[in-house]
């Protein structure tokens, strides 16, 4: 018979195994967040072999999101949904990714020409649709968001512009964009009297996300400005393009500041040395060869007391900042 102390050591083990437990799966929790952190930035990056390997140890630790960019990724390499993406798909679809149950919803031949993959496609569409209403209808822009693809996907256009709008009403910064920019401008959804009047709502909108953060929508805002001849308030968000880790932001603001009132943004001055530094800083953290070419075109006018005194400042620029290119989650 177990003796009382021996009765005791035993439960204080069990009792210790048992609290414990919880703290392995927080634990794995936190490891697959973690990975599906670095991977998300080196798949922004555009480092997809490298981003795979973290998003597949994020999705077998059990992260759904993970396991739909690791899905996506193979999906991208081979133009078709092989079987392994699938797999990543369902992973990532059964742990609620709205996203995922629309690339198994989607028509056509995805599967390629060597397997049959004859998804029940409205029976995933029903499935997103499910599980993105409720909580768009509780006010999750991002639910919101997912609608709009839900909808788009159903051919429903109508309802995805409603939805993209009303995310972009709450605050949603890539609705705003996308509202400005995908919405009223490519498709010229909504109903407008004048065109002016949709212009000035594709640049309120641009505006709402631009003063958010957004790089792409501080990029195109400046763009749009430009076009329209605004120049002094285009360059005002030129110089916000400076402060993003946004490729073609950081790429275009280089160029403005080298070319001055003569480029095609008339800013205000030649900034030489803050321009080639911003263009040698970027080509260091992204080894492109764009990049490159512009900087070895440049070097060609510019005296060498300029060239030296930037590639002096580019060395206190973007240190330890990834530069991103803001992909889309859905889309491509």
């Amino acid at each position: 018979m177990m003796s009382k102390t021996m009765f005791q050591k035993a439960y204080a083990l069990l009792l210790l195994v048992v609290m414990s437990c919880p703290v392995w799966a927080q634990t794995d929790q936190e490891r697959a967040e973690a990975l599906f952190q670095e991977g998300y930035i080196l798949y922004q990056q555009h480092y997809s072999p490298n981003a795979f390997t973290k998003f597949k140890e994020a999705a077998q630790l059990g992260h759904a999101e993970a396991a739909y960019y690791a899905g996506n990724i193979l999906r991208r390499n081979h133009t078709f949904i092989t079987e392994e993406a699938e797999q990543f798909y369902r992973q990532a679809a059964e742990g609620g990714d709205v996203y995922a149950m629309l690339r198994l919803a989607q028509d056509g031949n995805f599967c390629g020409t060597l397997r049959d993959c004859d998804y029940d496609h409205e029976e995933w569409i029903d499935r997103a649709l499910e599980t993105a209403l409720p909580r768009a209808e509780g006010g999750d822009s991002e639910a919101m968001m997912e609608l709009f693809s839900v909808y788009w996907a159903a051919g429903e256009r109508g309802e995805a512009f409603e939805w993209t709008e009303k995310a972009a009403e709450n605050g949603h910064a890539f609705a705003q964009f996308w509202l400005a920019v995908g919405l009223l401008d490519e498709r010229d959804m909504g109903f407008y009297w004048t065109e002016e009047g949709r212009r000035e709502d594709i640049l309120k909108w641009l505006r709402a996300s631009a003063e958010q953060g957004f790089p792409k929508a501080i990029l195109k805002l400046a763009v749009e400005l430009k076009e329209d001849g605004r120049f002094e308030e285009a360059n005002e968000w030129v110089d916000r393009m400076g402060q993003t880790d946004y490729f073609d932001a950081l790429f275009n603001y280089g160029l403005i500041l080298l070319d001055g009132p003569e480029g095609m943004f008339r800013y205000p001055a030649v900034r030489p040395v803050e321009g080639l530094a911003a263009l040698i800083a970027l080509q260091r953290q992204t080894d492109s060869s764009e990049v490159e070419r512009a900087i070895d075109d440049y070097k060609e006018t510019l005296d060498a007391d300029v060239i030296a005194e930037a590639e002096a400042r580019s060395d206190e620029l973007l240190v330890d900042t990834p530069i991103l290119h803001y992909l889309p989650k859905f889309g491509i």
